[in-house]
C-alpha cells in the first residue's frame, strides 16, 4: 500500500504530541510506503531531514515541502491557485497512490480534500487539534509556521476561514478518526462523518513495573514553549507551593516553539524561581520516571500525549481540566478552582501513601490496556486496508 500522508511542520524537526504520532505512525507501519508531504514556511524547509530531530522512516519514499499559502490570498480562490501551482512543480499519479491520509484540517486538510476530490483517492483524516479553535483560543502560529493575525478582527476572520476549511475536509473525508473525544462534538457540528475515535498511545517500552518514593514531590512540566501551553502559569503554582511546609523539586522540560517574546519571559521569570531547573529542547523520555506529578496548565488540549507519558511512568497529571484531561487520567480541576487549592489537594494526596499509590495505579493500567501505539496502529493498518480495498474494487 502507498500513502501520501500530508501534514504540517511538526516530523520531524520538533517535539511534540503530533511529531510523536507521526513518527509512530511511520515506525509501525513498516510495510506501507509513504509519499510524506509536508506544509512549512521557509524556516523548516531549509533544513536538512536526515540531520533532524526524528529518524526519516526507511518507508518514506519521497519527502516533499511546500510552503502554506499566504494569509492575503486566504479565500478557495486563492487555495486554488495554491493548489495549481502544487500540481504544476509535482508529479501526482492518481494510480500511485492508494490512499491519502492527513493529519489536521488545516492547509494540510484542504490540500488533502482537494487532491482526494480530482484523483478520486479515498482520503483518511486524522484530526489532533480543532485548528480554528486554538486560533479563537490565542494561538500566535500554526505548526506549519503561519502566524496568526494580532488585530482582533482580523483574527476573527481566520477562525471563519479555518472553520470553512473544517467543513471542506470534513466532506470529502472517506474516514475521520479524533484523536480526543471531547473535538468529536465540535467536528460533527461542521459536518463530519464517519467519526471514530482513536486514541494518543505511547511505547510499551514507557512502561514502567515499579517505581520508589523519595521525601519529597518531583513535580515536573513537559511541552512546547508556545502561549497555548501556558507554561508561566507554572511558576504560579510554584509560588503557591511557598505557602506550604513542603519543598518539591521542580523541573519544566521546554521544546522551542518560535515564540521568542514567550520564551523571553519564562526565562526571565524562573530567575526569581531558583527551586525550578529550566531543561530545553532534550527529550522527556528519560525524566517521566523521576516525576511524582505532571502538572497540565494548558489553555486548549485535545488528548494532551504527555498525559499519558507520565502515567506510563507513575506521575501523576494534575491541574485544570482541559480536552481528555479529566479525573480519568488525573488529578483534574474545574475552572471555577484557584490554584492554591490544587496545591492543597496535590500535597494532601502525596502525604497519603496508600491514596496516592491506588491513583496511580488505576489510572497506569488504564494506559498500559488501552494506549500503546502497537495496539492502536493496529487498528489503524486495519482501517487504512479497507479503505484502499474499497478504491481498488471500484476502479476494477
Amino acid at each position: 500500500m502507498h500513502v501520501m500522508l500530508i501534514i504540517e511542520g511538526t516530523y520531524p524537526w520538533y517535539r511534540g504530541g503530533v511529531s510523536e504520532w507521526v513518527y509512530q505512525y511511520l515506525s509501525h507501519l513498516s510495510d506501507t510506503t509513504f509519499t510524506l508531504i509536508q506544509i512549512a514556511t521557509d524556516e523548516f524547509q531549509g533544513l536538512d531531514p536526515n540531520e533532524a530531530l526524528y529518524p526519516v522512516t526507511p518507508n518514506i519514499q519521497e519527502f516533499l515541502r511546500i510552503s502554506p499559502p499566504e494569509f492575503s490570498e486566504a479565500s478557495f480562490n486563492g487555495l486554488d491557485s495554491w493548489y495549481e501551482e502544487f500540481i504544476q512543480t509535482m508529479s501526482i499519479d492518481s494510480a500511485s497512490y492508494d490512499l491519502i491520509h492527513v493529519a489536521n484540517t488545516g492547509f494540510a486538510g484542504w490540500l488533502g480534500a482537494k487532491l482526494s476530490e480530482v484523483l478520486e483517492i479515498p482520503m483518511l483524516l486524522t484530526e489532533h487539534a480543532i485548528y480554528w479553535k486554538e486560533v479563537q483560543m490565542g494561538a500566535s502560529a500554526l505548526e506549519c509556521g503561519y502566524k496568526i493575525p494580532t488585530n482582533e478582527i482580523k483574527k476573527q476572520e481566520t477562525v471563519g476561514w479555518f472553520k470553512e476549511l473544517a467543513r471542506f475536509t470534513y466532506q470529502h473525508a472517506d474516514q475521520v478518526i479524533s484523536v480526543s473525544k471531547v473535538n468529536i462534538s465540535e467536528q460533527l457540528k461542521l459536518g463530519a462523518k464517519n467519526v471514530a475515535y482513536i486514541p494518543n498511545g505511547i511505547p510499551v517500552s514507557f512502561l514502567v513495573s515499579e517505581k520508589s518514593r523519595r521525601k519529597v514531590p518531583h513535580i515536573g512540566w513537559v511541552g512546547r514553549c508556545a502561549e497555548m501551553k501556558n507554561p508561566l502559569s507554572f511558576f504560579d503554582y510554584v509560588s503557591a507551593f511557598r505557602e506550604l511546609d513542603i519543598d518539591p523539586i521542580f523541573t519544566m522540560l521546554l521544546s522551542d516553539a518560535n515564540e521568542k517574546d514567550l520564551k523571553h519571559r519564562v526565562i526571565e521569570t524562573a530567575k526569581a524561581f531558583p527551586e525550578v531547573t529550566l531543561v530545553w529542547n532534550k527529550s522527556a523520555r528519560s525524566y517521566f520516571p523521576e516525576f511524582d506529578f505532571l502538572l497540565i496548565t494548558s489553555h486548549n488540549e485535545s488528548q494532551p500525549l504527555v498525559m499519558l507519558e507520565a502515567l506510563a511512568s507513575k506521575a501523576l497529571p494534575a491541574g485544570y481540566q482541559v480536552g481528555d484531561f479529566d479525573q480519568k487520567f488525573g488529578l483534574s480541576f474545574s475552572e471555577k478552582t484557584t490554584i492554591s487549592y490544587h496545591v492543597d489537594e496535590i500535597t494532601r494526596l502525596w502525604n497519603s501513601t496508600n491514596e496516592f499509590k491506588k491513583a496511580i495505579e488505576s489510572k497506569f493500567n488504564l494506559v498500559r490496556d488501552n494506549h500503546t501505539w502497537s495496539k492502536l496502529f493496529d487498528e489503524y493498518q486495519e482501517l487504512m486496508s479497507s479503505l484502499a480495498a474499497h478504491k481498488n474494487t471500484v476502479r476494477n
